[in-house]
């Protein structure tokens, strides 16, 4: 109804665009499965409409239990904390990214388990129906993985359970977990915790914790919740970083985690792993605070317990961490000799290939600029910037949702996880070229290059790279190093086992072909700081640009601009739904702005120029309109 009555938006559409279907996938681009949704007015855009309602009215009863507690007792001072929690910690507890993680049903493992598998089922039963249908092969390291899982399944309690807690604690929110009582069966009092599945690399861990949490009973996202250690880790510097600013002197990772607990029965954590003491410090105390809310940690890793944080500084501190984790977690190996990464199908043909380590460093460096432009269908790039909590990422060329950098831009300089998931929240595919031969002399550059793979690959972007070796004989130790730097060097040998195993996995026909995965739109604005009195540079307009013109026609029509405009009110109010004043609010600021204003009016799109010169002033304007 709405765009019937906001006129024409099609009728003078730029010669480059294409006529749009109901919700189909674009044309891959060739040599890689690119996907790139053209989002019209279909079922996918109704469904996720339906869902701004939901989040819209879940919303509108919080803040009317907010104005009730402004009305208690002014001087309570649990009173004045939940005032903190709710107003800091709910956005980023159940997240932004929630949204996008929501809207996808493939985990990390890329499998759709929630088609093939029913909340309550147990995961050995499940996956034993699955290998009895002929959807999976059977793997004995598997099932008894799975085996350790069915004790953490059946001790998550169900729905009326949690009902009499809310009675007892006083709250809704206040008793959507069980405090673990060690009595559910199949899970002794030692091990009500949760799990730590550790192994090597390419095991099927991340698969058969896909598998665990499809069969969770619960809302995804809120009373279960599955993440990439390296978003979690992000999502919790954010709230932590907001809770100094709101609650000083007080216990932030306390106040963090009950706010979190409140939501949540099981957190998944993919890849879990330590790296430096802030982290090392931050997991202590916010592991202690979940179990002892009754929230079960579900963890994969490649190392066991006992190898985390090796030869990390203050690691002593961390070390009760570790007897904890073992002694409240059921600890479970994945003995397979298997790496299921290098299974997939190779793909042939010169178009196919995604590692160029062969010829000349002059014909490698070619090679990648000629596929780097042909995916892009741009034959020059342009520079941007990406705004990350304040600080600014320079991307030196970029186009069409592709970017290309050279290896000391992405890995010889102070980025880090936050940085690279920025990268992968904009870009389909990343271009890397000149990389080198790596060695322990620097083992900053190892660290980076292994933390820039983890998170392409959660995110399944495509990667292209020029590089004088292959993986597997990229890096290696140097001779003659000191024990201190052989000891750190072993560290990020095992770490590079699993760099090596998804490098190659990121080769595979299923890789390129499956759907990019980036982090919701709302976490970039919030990261840009979209706000009224703030004014973007161009090139962090450049580089919004680069994630909502999905379609890559140059321009941003009425449906990209709901979701832009849908990310930019999950970001400030929380829900999503796009009221028409926006809509025209943005839209009339272009228009007034803008030399070709009856065009401009006629015609419900923005054009890449009319974003780059007009943006703020639009932004401001449709910020105005709730």
């Amino acid at each position: 109804e709405r765009r019937s009555r906001l006129g024409p938006r099609v009728a003078s559409r730029p010669s480059a665009s294409e006529p749009r279907a109901s919700f189909a996938f674009a044309p891959r681009s060739r040599g890689l499965g690119i996907h790139r949704p053209r989002r019209v007015a279909s079922r996918a855009n109704i469904e996720e409409h339906a869902t701004g309602q939901r989040v819209a009215m879940a919303f509108a009863v919080r803040r009317s239990r907010a104005r009730l507690a402004r009305a208690m007792t002014p001087g309570d001072a649990s009173t004045s904390m939940a005032r903190i929690t709710g107003a800091v910690v709910r956005a980023v507890a159940t997240g932004a990214s929630a949204t996008a993680r929501d809207a996808t049903t493939t985990l990390g493992s890329g499998i759709d388990f929630f088609a093939l598998a029913e909340a309550g089922e147990r995961p050995s039963a499940a996956y034993g129906r699955l290998v009895s249908e002929g959807f999976i092969r059977h793997d004995d390291a598997q099932i008894k993985a799975l085996e350790a899982l069915d004790a953490v399944h059946a001790s998550v309690k169900p729905e009326s359970s949690r009902a009499a807690q809310r009675v007892k604690t006083g709250g809704w929110f206040g008793g959507l977990f069980d405090v673990a009582d060690g009595t559910a069966s199949g899970a002794p009092v030692a091990r009500d915790g949760g799990a730590y599945i550790h192994g090597g690399p390419g095991s099927g861990k991340t698969f058969v914790m896909d598998l665990f949490y499809a069969t969770l009973a619960g809302e995804r996202g809120v009373e279960k919740r599955r993440e990439h250690f390296h978003s979690f880790m992000l999502e919790t510097h954010t709230a932590l970083h907001k809770l100094k600013d709101t609650a000083r002197n007080s216990d932030t990772v306390g106040v963090y985690a009950t706010a979190l607990a409140q939501r949540t029965r099981v957190l998944c954590l993919d890849e879990f792993q330590i790296v430096d003491v802030a982290d090392a410090m931050i997991i202590r105390r916010l592991l202690e605070a979940l179990w002892a809310a009754g929230v079960k940690v579900v963890t994969t890793s490649n190392r066991h317990p006992d190898e985390l944080y090796k030869n990390g500084l203050n690691r002593s501190q961390f070390l009760p961490c570790i007897a904890q984790i073992k002694e409240r977690c059921i600890v479970h190996e994945m003995a397979s000799d298997r790496d299921y990464r290098l299974t997939g199908s190779v793909r042939e043909g010169d178009e196919s290939v995604t590692w160029m380590s062969r010829g000349s460093r002059g014909e490698r460096e070619a090679w990648l600029s000629h596929r780097l432009q042909e995916l892009a269908h741009e034959r020059s790039f342009k520079p941007l910037q990406i705004a990350v909590g304040g600080r600014l990422v320079h991307v030196r060329r970029a186009g069409g949702g592709i970017a290309h950098f050279d290896f000391h831009e992405l890995c010889d300089s102070a980025l880090g996880a936050a940085d690279y998931t920025a990268l992968a929240s904009i870009f389909s595919a990343i271009g890397v070229g000149h990389v080198p031969r790596l060695s322990s002399d620097r083992l900053d550059l190892v660290r980076r290059f292994i933390t820039f793979i983890d998170v392409m690959y959660e995110h399944k972007v495509k990667l292209l790279v020029s590089a004088e070796t292959e993986p597997a004989e990229l890096f290696q130790s140097s001779s003659g190093d000191d024990s201190a730097r052989k000891n750190a060097a072993r560290d990020e040998e095992f770490a590079w086992d699993r760099t090596v195993s998804r490098l190659m996995e990121m080769q595979t026909k299923e890789f390129q072909e499956a759907a990019w995965r980036p982090k919701a739109g709302a976490w970039l604005l919030e990261q840009a700081r979209v706000k009224v009195d703030e004014v973007l540079p161009v090139g962090v307009l450049r580089s919004l640009w680069q994630r909502y013109d999905t379609s890559r026609d140059n321009i941003l029509d009425e449906a990209e601009l709901e979701c832009l405009i849908g990310d930019l009110n999950q970001m400030r109010l929380g829900h999503r739904h796009v009221s028409d004043d926006q809509l025209d609010a943005f839209m009339s600021s272009v228009c007034q702005n803008s030399l070709d204003r009856k065009n401009a009016r006629s015609n419900r799109y923005v054009t890449y120029e009319e974003f780059e010169k007009f943006g703020n002033e639009a932004f401001v304007a449709c910020m105005r309109h709730r």
